[in-house]
């Protein structure tokens, strides 16, 4: 049996060559884990060669953080986003963002009002800097979708500036959101999308976590 973790993400997602060698590797049963199945996946659910189990309902049982939104203008954006980040003074603080570029000029912006990390994919102490976060009761970080797996971060609090941008795709969304109310101590946590414009992927978005909690009932 052979388990294959976050297949739909970087670098197995679009590499026919780790594709290859994960076949050529693997015996008896390959099983893939994932909460955002990739379109190969889904064709091969249809096409009957992939079996799917879908398994909605966290193992606390609570419902996954559904993302409120909010649409304005880039300046009450800002607004909004110090509001947001002062009202949850009491919980570790995640905003994502959709590039380097607005991380750092974000990570600058942020630091005339609060004590703020960054995070991207140029981060060279990018470990130290996440433990750094992690230890501390209210920490503050900026990032790119480079966060949007694999990291934990109990009683975190999400935001996603700029979440209507065409970098992010609806899997990103859902991580995204899916980094708040991951521990059973604090199942529950505050999602916020801040957007400059309607965005069907933020409605699907929101729409299929609705959906997987209504199914986990």
């Amino acid at each position: 049996m052979t388990y294959a973790d976050e297949p739909d993400a970087f670098p197995f997602f679009g590499s026919p060559v780790l594709h290859g060698i994960a076949e050529t590797a693997c015996r008896g049963h390959t099983v893939y884990l994932t909460a955002t199945a990739d379109d190969l996946l889904k064709q091969r659910v249809q096409e009957g060669s992939l079996k799917c189990l879908t398994l909605n309902k966290r193992p606390h049982g609570h419902p996954i953080p559904v993302p409120s939104v909010f649409i304005a203008p880039r300046l009450i954006l800002l607004v909004r986003l110090l509001k947001w980040i002062a009202a949850h003074d009491n919980h570790p603080r995640m905003v994502f963002v959709p590039s380097i570029r607005c991380a750092n000029v974000m990570h600058k912006f942020l630091s005339l009002f609060f004590h703020c990390y960054v995070c991207t994919g140029k981060t060279e102490n990018r470990d130290e800097v996440i433990e750094t976060f992690r230890s501390e009761e209210n920490g503050l970080i900026v990032a790119t979708t480079v966060l949007e797996r694999g990291v934990t971060v109990p009683r975190a609090d999400i935001c996603v500036y700029n979440a209507d941008s065409p970098v992010f795709s609806e899997a990103a969304l859902i991580q995204m959101a899916g980094r708040a109310g991951r521990s059973f101590a604090h199942p529950d946590g505050d999602v916020l999308f801040l957007c400059m414009a309607k965005s069907s992927l933020v409605k699907k978005c929101r729409e299929s976590l609705l959906e997987a909690n209504a199914c986990a009932v």
